[in-house]
């Protein structure tokens, strides 16, 4: 059997994101949970205690479902063998929407123009009480997860998600598996391999879950227990040294149309932007950040979901950085969540978009990207059904589309922007002149979801899945980002940056909107598709350039979607 502890430490610092670099529980449960008392679960109570007791037992029957765990898979995670039992993790298990369907044909309704119930959408409470997962079901899985040796840890304010402490003995004899510990490859480039939990067997759950579940969505290695080291330094106004041929605040604003709307005091303000990270930004860097390029405004908001974070990282740190850099005047609320490993991320991601419209937030950005293919279905569906969420309840959500030219999750999903990547072109003075697809903007057919209503006049004759991505900014290395990062000023590309610079615009907008009787530019996917001038006007097409599956071309294609905003024009048009 395998041991984690000469694998761990390493396993804590692992961050995936997406940059491109250019230089500077309880115990051991039961032995099976085939039944209660006296029948196939040996050593459980007779009777099972609360709800469980009023089962019938044909309800206790095993049945085979699908997990979110990964299999091994050579070369992208690599078998080490089985683990010890009483090794400790952490897991999700879900429950799932009520009436899927019928909130798809909502979501298509509510984001259509030419419909009856354009822009009416959901409260949270409506929500939950027409499509949340009842009460009495959460109260059955959490009894069971209690009953068969879990340590419940937290529950989701949409009901959804369960988010669990145990041993790999107390796992494998609930789910009627064998954890094995494989090592994935790391997303980011560059950066060593990390070790997961993986499942070879098929896993079985009782009727009665199955019924309910979605399944086990993820299983992972337990969270940091350090803590953050005090942030050292202060804050310097430096600004970095050679601005031209990379991005500032107020170059990518004037590249972008943002500046117009600066320019009539426009700022984001009254609006709150939610950023999803997982682990704890830097102060005093992202300060820096701003002050040296002139920007004055507070720092975000941390709302700290599940374990607390350990390390702060550049990827927590640049995304409400640059949201914030776009729209100085709007609140950040960074939800964090302790790593970005899928129980973290999963979990934050669903209880962000839940907990929004309370907190004030209507906009949301995600750098999380990682490649569809190497994520277990169920976790791309967990995704997929928080954002389904957030866009019946009227917020516009948006994702990183990655940088490999391929489909990511969380992006993947339709009720989430997808935000791909360009290059801007300079010329010898350094000023932007030009912009062309990049290669690496993740786009193409997904291999989630079908293709929805709003996209098949545009993309049906390619898939009848959906196609990635919805619009596009930039993102090469080649015009890259400044970020104050190890007390130095550095330059990365990626859609990491493009999704939080495109939120912070649409605090922008909103600002804009409100203040001229206009409402929030809210689910905004169908629009860009079912309104002309939205689209021809609002963007500027993107026909040069391409990754090695999709071209760009004339009008809307996968790679840069409907190309370039131009946000004062966008901030009038949407309807």
């Amino acid at each position: 059997m395998v041991s984690l502890s000469l694998l761990l430490a390493g396993s804590l610092a692992c961050v995936d994101h997406d940059l491109v670099g250019i230089g500077t529980g309880g115990a051991d449960g039961p032995a099976e949970t085939g039944g209660p008392g006296g029948n196939e679960g040996g050593g459980m109570s007779d009777p099972p205690p609360g709800p469980l007791g009023e089962l019938p037992e044909d309800d206790w029957e095993p049945r085979p479902h699908p997990s979110g765990i990964p299999t091994p898979r050579p070369g992208t995670y690599d078998d080490l063998g089985i683990v010890a039992e009483h090794e400790p993790l952490r897991s999700l298990i879900g429950l799932s929407i009520r009436d899927r369907a019928g909130l798809d044909d909502f979501l298509f309704d509510v984001g259509d123009p030419s419909s009856d119930i354009y822009g009416q959408y959901l409260s949270f409470e409506e929500f939950m009480a027409e499509h949340g997962p009842a009460k009495t079901d959460i109260e059955l899985l959490v009894a069971w997860l209690d009953y068969v040796g879990f340590d419940v840890q937290n529950i989701a304010s949409s009901r959804m998600l369960v988010h669990v402490h145990g041993t790999v003995g107390t796992f494998n004899k609930a789910f009627n598996t064998v954890l094995h510990l494989c090592l994935r490859k790391n997303p980011q480039t560059g950066l060593p391999p990390f070790p997961v939990y993986c499942a070879i067997d098929t896993m079985t759950l009782p009727k009665f879950i199955v019924d309910r579940s979605p399944g086990v969505l993820t299983c992972d290695l337990p969270a940091a227990q350090s803590g953050l080291i005090q942030e050292g330094g202060s804050v310097a106004v430096m600004p970095p040294d050679y601005p031209l041929l990379s991005l500032s605040p107020a170059r990518l604003g004037a590249f972008y149309g943002v500046d117009k709307l600066w320019e009539q005091g426009y700022d984001g303000s009254g609006e709150a932007i939610a950023v999803i990270t997982g682990t704890s930004p830097h102060y005093t860097w992202m300060q820096t950040f701003w002050q040296s390029f002139g920007i004055v405004r507070p720092v975000p908001t941390i709302v700290s979901l599940l374990e607390p974070p350990s390390i702060r990282a550049i990827e927590a740190t640049l995304n409400p950085a640059w949201a914030g850099a776009m729209a100085p005047g709007a609140e950040i609320i960074q939800y964090a969540g302790p790593d970005t490993r899928n129980s973290s991320t999963v979990y934050v991601y669903n209880e962000a978009i839940a907990r929004m419209p309370g907190d004030g937030a209507k906009v949301l950005t995600s750098s999380l990207a990682h490649r569809e293919d190497s994520e277990p279905r169920l976790v791309r569906e967990a995704y997929d059904a928080a954002a389904a969420m957030g866009a019946s309840m009227g917020l516009t959500l948006m994702a990183a589309s990655g940088n490999s030219g391929k489909t990511d999750t969380p992006s993947s999903s339709p009720y989430s922007l997808a935000i791909g990547g360009t290059q801007i072109k300079f010329n010898a003075e350094g000023e932007m002149i030009d912009e062309v697809a990049w290669d690496g903007s993740g786009s193409g057919v997904t291999l989630s979801f079908p293709m929805p209503p709003w996209q098949v006049g545009v993309a049906g004759e390619i898939s009848d899945k959906h196609v990635l991505v919805d619009l596009a900014l930039a993102a090469s290395p080649l015009s890259s980002y400044w970020i104050f990062w190890l007390n130095e000023w550095k330059r990365y590309g990626g859609t990491s940056f493009a999704s939080p610079a495109f939120a912070g615009m649409v605090a922008v907008m909103n600002q804009y909107r409100a203040e001229n009787g206009l409402p929030p530019l809210g689910f905004l996917a169908p629009k860009l598709y079912l309104v002309d001038e939205v689209h021809e006007l609002g963007f500027r097409d993107i026909t040069v350039g391409g990754t090695a599956d999709f071209d760009a071309g004339v009008g809307w294609d996968p790679v840069t979607g409907w190309g370039a905003p131009i946000v004062d024009v966008l901030a009038e048009i949407v309807p």
